[in-house]
Parts: structure tokens; C-alpha cells; sequence
């Protein structure tokens, strides 16, 4: 079954730390927050993803194929960032009549993702949500779905589009796609995914929603770090290693290759391969590969990879390959 995931953006809310890592290569809770994504897909029986990349695009292709060898990846270059419709439509010369995920490459999710599976009719992930003009919107009529409504000015539902969609066939989106782009038709300057669904429903195609369990953001840094610690309360990542000198208040992610010396790490601490921490205090943060801590009390902070930080007590959101001293 194959998945489009569009991750082309540049992950401007996220800098200084997007300017040398892709924002879905992140890691967060043991997991780049591209893998979490995968990590359900493969688990529902995707054995085909189609990558829409733009900025640092090799390097989201090259971490795909090398830490899923089992499942197909190809990808496509989105160079003109025109709207999520135009995005999707890069995938159709890999896309067939069978069933086609789309999903968007910036919010995790937890559901069961056979829901979106249908051969009858096409399925959109929903949410309620306070403030649906932030969103596209789904409005009912009884369980089918009636209209498509991006990010409306006055209220019709709370029912927010959360960037998981399942469609019965991938030839009819790609055929609704272009015939939207060759209209001309945008919304709020962009070609909309919304309006070529909203295009589909008006020819009679059938649409249907399910509801997420959760859905966590991962736009900002302050959303990524609330995420991290969501996902690390349900037990998601891993602590590994022998960190006898060091006290490891739960709950916490560590890859096996972390060296933590005369520390204390967490709670809500996840540390990627290859980084020491010495003589340091750890809270609300997330730290990326290959980093060095000296004597710092960080708190509330990303650090990305092979960054080197000594100092005292801050609260940081550092790119990569960076060096402070405090």
C-alpha cells in the first residue's frame, strides 16, 4: 500500500536548529519525528512511501532508505512551494488506482490508520478542536461528509482536518488535483488539498472521517518539546546503558551509545547516539547526536548534533554543529 508524505517545508519556526537538519529529522522521544510517522505507517501495512522533498531533501531520502530498508521509497522535488495540492500531485507518476495514504510530514498522530482504509469511500483523520479557522474543516452530513472548508473565516464545524487522509483510489486525487491546478483555483494563494476533495465530493465521490486519538504538533519549539513529553509519559522511546554515575529521573529517552557522567538527566530528557553529558543538569530538553554538555544546567532547550555547550544555567534553542560557552 503506498503513503505520499509531503515534507518539503524549510522549517522557518524551528531555526537556528533547521538550518542543518531537515525539521521531520528532528528526534524527539527515540525518534526522528519523520520515523514516529513511518513507525505507524509500516505498522498498518505501508509498504510504499513517496517523499515530497524540497530544502535538505537528500538528506530526509537518504535517513528514509537507510532506516527502513525493508519498505520502498522514491521521492519527488517540490521547488515552487504553491499549496499541499500542487505538493501531493508530484507523486502521481508514482501513484496507481489502489489505495493512497496521504499524509503530512509536521504533526505526529495516534490511531488505529485501518480506519482510514476503504474501498467504498475516501477517509479523512478529524479532531475537534476551539478555534477551527486556524484548520481545514470537515462539515457532516450525518457520518458522510458534506463539504471541505480551509481555514473558514466564520464558523461551520470544529471537526479540523489533521493531515491523515485515506483515498480509495490514487489515480481519481491525482486526476482531481490537476484538473484544479489547470483551473487555475486557489485558495489563499495556494493550490489547496481541501478544494480538490471538495472538487471530488461535488462529482459524487463519497468521503467519510474518523477521529485521532492524539495529535501533537511540531512546528515550534516549544510544541516539539511538549510532544516530546507526551510521548515520552506514554512510554514511548527507550533508556539504555549503563549510566551508574549519574541519576536518571524518569521519564527519559537515551540511545544506547550515551555516555552520562556525574549528572542528572530528566525528567523529560531525550539524547540521541554518540552525545556525553558531564557535570551537567538535564530537564525538558532534547539533545541531538554526536553533542558534548559540560558543567550546564539546561532546561527547556533543543540542542541539535555536534553542537559543544559548557557553561551554566540557560535555556537554549542551539543549531547544529554550534559552539557556546556560558
Amino acid at each position: 500500500m503506498h503513503a505520499i508524505i509531503p515534507v518539503a517545508g524549510k522549517g522557518t519556526r524551528m531555526r537556528p536548529l533547521t538550518w542543518s537538519v531537515p525539521k521531520v529529522l528532528i528526534r524527539l522521544a527515540g525518534n526522528t519525528v519523520l520515523g514516529h510517522i513511518i513507525d505507524e505507517l509500516t505498522a498498518s501495512g505501508i509498504d510504499h512511501i513517496t517523499l515530497i522533498v524540497g530544502y535538505l531533501g537528500d538528506e530526509i531520502v537518504e535517513w528514509t532508505r537507510m532506516n527502513y530498508p525493508d519498505i520502498k521509497v522514491d521521492y519527488a522535488v517540490q521547488e515552487k512551494m504553491d499549496g499541499l495540492a500542487s505538493a501531493v500531485y508530484l507523486a502521481a507518476p508514482m501513484t496507481d488506482d489502489g489505495q493512497t495514504l496521504v499524509v503530512l510530514g509536521d504533526t505526529l498522530f495516534r490511531v488505529d490508520l485501518s480506519l482510514a482504509y476503504s474501498e467504498e469511500s475516501n477517509m479523512i483523520a478529524v479532531k475537534k478542536v476551539e478555534d477551527p479557522s486556524r484548520f481545514g474543516v470537515v462539515v457532516l452530513d450525518g457520518s458522510s461528509v458534506k463539504m471541505l472548508v480551509e481555514k473558514p473565516s466564520s464558523f461551520v464545524s470544529d471537526l479540523a482536518i489533521v493531515g491523515v487522509y485515506g483515498f480509495s483510489s490514487g489515480s481519481v486525487l491525482m486526476d482531481a488535483i490537476s484538473r484544479l491546478i489547470d483551473s487555475g483555483t486557489k485558495t489563499k494563494g495556494e493550490f489547496q488539498l481541501t478544494d480538490a476533495m471538495q472538487l471530488m465530493l461535488e462529482e459524487g465521490r463519497t468521503f467519510g472521517c474518523f477521529e485521532v486519538d492524539d495529535w501533537y504538533d511540531c512546528g515550534k519549539p516549544e510544541t516539539v518539546l511538549e510532544t516530546n513529553r507526551i510521548l515520552l509519559d506514554k512510554g514511548t522511546g527507550l533508556s539504555a546503558g549503563d549510566h551508574s554515575s549519574a541519576v536518571i529521573i524518569p521519564p527519559v529517552s537515551i540511545d544506547e551509545d550515551v555516555k552520562i557522567i556525574s549528572s542528572i538527566v530528566g525528567p523529560y530528557v531525550s539524547i540521541a547516539s554518540g552525545s556525553k553529558i558531564q557535570g551537567s543538569i538535564l530537564s525538558n530538553s532534547i539533545i541531538g547526536f554526536g553533542t558534548t554538555l559540560r558543567n550546564v544546567n539546561i532546561h527547556d532547550s533543543i540542542i541539535g548534533n555536534e553542537a559543544d555547550i559548557s557553561g551554566t544555567a540557560v535555556s537554549i534553542n542551539a543549531g547544529s554543529s554550534c559552539r557556546i560557552e556560558i
